[in-house]
């Protein structure tokens, strides 16, 4: 699949990257109080939508969603899906299921409610979404090309950081309480979650995944099971990537050095 389908050409600005809106956190200020829709005319409403509140709604821009109803649209998952309410278009699937991805606290009732669809409509949607855009992640994200990380490296280089590549951290995704060993994925942050570890580029563009362990485990155990440890040297080569005190500090993983009190600003 063309890596174009992640590029930046419809973003807000030239400067702005389609793909960091992708993953746009909860914790971000809306401008309106627009928790859920609320009309059965909605989909004619968001045809209303300037680009930021299209963006607001459903993290990403009109051009990804219309990228990845094409893609979704010649996919073996497609179907018009049918429920209480007939069919549903692919581009409404593609809308209903961004708007579920994006809203952690909504539930599915609210999310089956607010679009005018049934529960079992709902499923229908998501479910084959997932899969779809799951098998899409070896081609959308991918370790940065010579021309990327010579970009990146400048950027970088103009903040005081010499041949820095990306940066890594984790993250936490949301889970309801498992039925199976709860305690494992009861993180710090005292909530249920599986974790998640990426590596970003300057544009905030994820050039590497790992996903899997529970939430308890910290971030340098599952850096140390990953693909990505095993292989840093070779993709790193000469370069680093920047990652902070919860990593550690190798050839290619550049982390801060620990105060004790005596370090200089040098």
């Amino acid at each position: 699949m063309d890596l174009e389908f992640f590029d930046s050409s419809s973003s807000l600005s030239s400067s702005e990257s389609d793909y960091e809106f992708l993953f746009v956190s909860d914790d971000e200020v809306y401008f309106e109080d627009r928790t859920r829709p609320k009309n059965q005319n909605y989909f004619e409403t968001v045809a209303r939508y300037n680009d930021l509140e299209f963006l607001e709604q459903f993290r990403v821009t009109r051009h990804i969603s219309n990228n990845l109803t094409i893609h979704f649209e010649v996919s073996p998952e497609f179907n018009d899906t049918t429920g209480g309410h007939g069919k549903i278009p692919a581009y409404n699937q593609i809308l209903i299921f961004l708007w579920f991805a994006g809203h952690q606290t909504a539930s599915f009732c609210d999310v089956a409610d607010g679009f005018c669809i049934t529960i079992s409509s709902l499923f229908r949607v998501v479910r084959p979404l997932t899969h779809v855009i799951s098998r899409m992640a070896s081609t959308i994200i991918t370790w940065p090309n010579e021309e990327e990380k010579q970009e990146t490296r400048n950027f970088f280089q103009m903040k005081g950081f010499s041949n820095v590549i990306g940066a890594i951290d984790g993250n936490h995704i949301r889970i309801d309480k498992p039925s199976s060993d709860p305690d494992s994925y009861y993180n710090r942050k005292k909530y249920f979650s599986i974790h998640m570890q990426a590596v970003c580029d300057h544009r905030n563009k994820i050039k590497s995944i790992f996903i899997g362990f529970p939430g308890s485990v910290h971030d340098a155990r599952v850096f140390r099971r990953s693909p990505l440890a095993t292989n840093l040297e070779i993709l790193c080569q000469e370069n680093v990537i920047l990652g902070d005190s919860a990593y550690p500090c190798l050839r290619n993983l550049t982390t801060p050095f620990k105060d004790n009190g005596r370090l200089s600003r040098q």
